[in-house]
């Protein structure tokens, strides 16, 4: 099928067919010197209705892969105590129990959320706190200009400022490697005990083992997840908003440039403000 099949014209009406009339010679010129819209894969594309799937996540299988670690060392780490007594091992468990709920309850699905929206697997929706590829990158483009004639900025941190959550791939990679690798330690370090209360009717624990090394690198792997999760996305934000107010702003003040006679007079005569007048008078 081609891109005008698509569009399903009804050639046996014969009213249509006589309106529909030929472009004459000097608009059929025009027509092949313009520029190409379209490059002949994305011509393809339009024709055979194929115009998604063009994004991915490059973090989404990370992100997953810790949330279900996270969820197992919940389980592991609940109620989860040290024997031989180990007041170093209780804390780092106990830790490891706080930090790994908050990942799996909020941090990973956050993260998950906002790198969604920077790779533009999700649509933009009503949240304009969280920088989506494609708003995010029309501030950076304008901010480009703006940045280049204020400050003489000349490289593209306007635009990526926006997106270094969706590059930490490799880091969580490496950070989910020690995390997995001390969780199978921790693992294989329980004790379950058993107390007997009635026929048939019992309640199982687990102590640990584990050394103060090993539980206090699983605490810190586990910390420095969260923080990496939790920061990125909100310097991201953060960028995105100041973007926002930047762009705002600038259309603020841009309104000022090429004034008509009427717009000068109203704002000398009437309802300029002293400092505004003052900067378009200098």
């Amino acid at each position: 099928m081609s891109v005008y099949a698509r569009l399903g014209f009804n050639s046996a009406n014969p009213t249509i067919n006589a309106l529909s009339e030929n472009y004459t010679t000097n608009v059929n010129t025009q027509m092949t010197i313009l520029p190409s819209l379209l490059r002949p894969w994305q011509v393809n594309a339009l024709a055979s209705n194929t115009v998604s799937n063009f994004f991915v996540n490059p973090v989404a299988n990370i992100t997953q892969e810790i949330w279900n670690t996270s969820n197992t060392l919940v389980s592991l780490t609940n109620g989860l105590f040290a024997d031989p007594p180990n007041a170093s091992v209780n804390v780092a468990v106990a830790n490891v129990y706080s930090t790994s709920s908050i990942l799996s309850s909020n941090t990973a699905n956050s993260y998950l959320y906002i790198t969604n929206k920077q790779s533009n697997v999700i649509p933009p929706d009503s949240d304009t706190t969280t920088p989506h590829y494609t708003t995010a990158t029309a501030q950076g483009k304008m901010l480009s200009y703006i940045t280049s004639q204020s400050d003489g900025v000349a490289n593209t941190s306007v635009i990526m400022g926006n997106f270094s959550s969706v590059t930490l791939g490799n880091t969580l990679a490496n950070l989910y490697s020690t995390m997995t690798y001390f969780t199978n330690i921790l693992a294989n370090s329980l004790t379950a005990h058993t107390i007997t209360y009635g026929e048939g009717e019992g309640t199982t624990y687990y102590t640990t083992n584990v050394s103060t090394a090993n539980a206090q690198a699983l605490q810190n792997v586990v910390s420095t997840i969260n923080f990496v999760m939790t920061y990125y996305p909100q310097q991201d934000s953060q960028f995105f908003q100041n973007s926002s107010n930047l762009v705002q702003q600038y259309g603020v003040l841009s309104q000022f440039n090429n004034l008509g006679q009427s717009q000068n007079f109203l704002l000398n005569n009437y309802i300029g403000s002293p400092s505004l007048l003052a900067n378009l008078n200098s």
